[in-house]
């Protein structure tokens, strides 16, 4: 039987594989991002560094990601409002 800790480093690795794809809101892999080297690993390479991370390294990278996405998305909101349109501009 699994312990809590072991549930939840395995929900945070879970959570994080898909990032080490791509930057899920810009689908680029940015070189000053925490996962830019992760991404370059074959599938192999990337569970075997996920897994050696400790919980506070997982938790530490998901909430990295969390307020990443939270200041792009509020980027890219701000930016579609702030846009003039055709009508605006004629």
């Amino acid at each position: 039987m699994k312990t809590v800790s072991q549930r939840l480093r395995e929900e945070l690795r879970d959570g994080l594989l898909p990032l080490a794809e791509l930057c899920p809101l810009q689908q680029l892999n940015p070189e000053d991002r925490p996962l830019y080297s992760v991404r370059k690993m074959n599938l192999l390479e990337r569970f075997e560094w996920f897994d050696a991370l400790s919980e506070q390294g997982l938790a530490a990278l998901a909430a990295y990601h969390q307020n990443c996405l939270h200041a792009k998305s509020g980027l890219e909101i701000e930016r579609k409002h702030s846009r003039p349109s055709a009508r605006s501009v004629a």
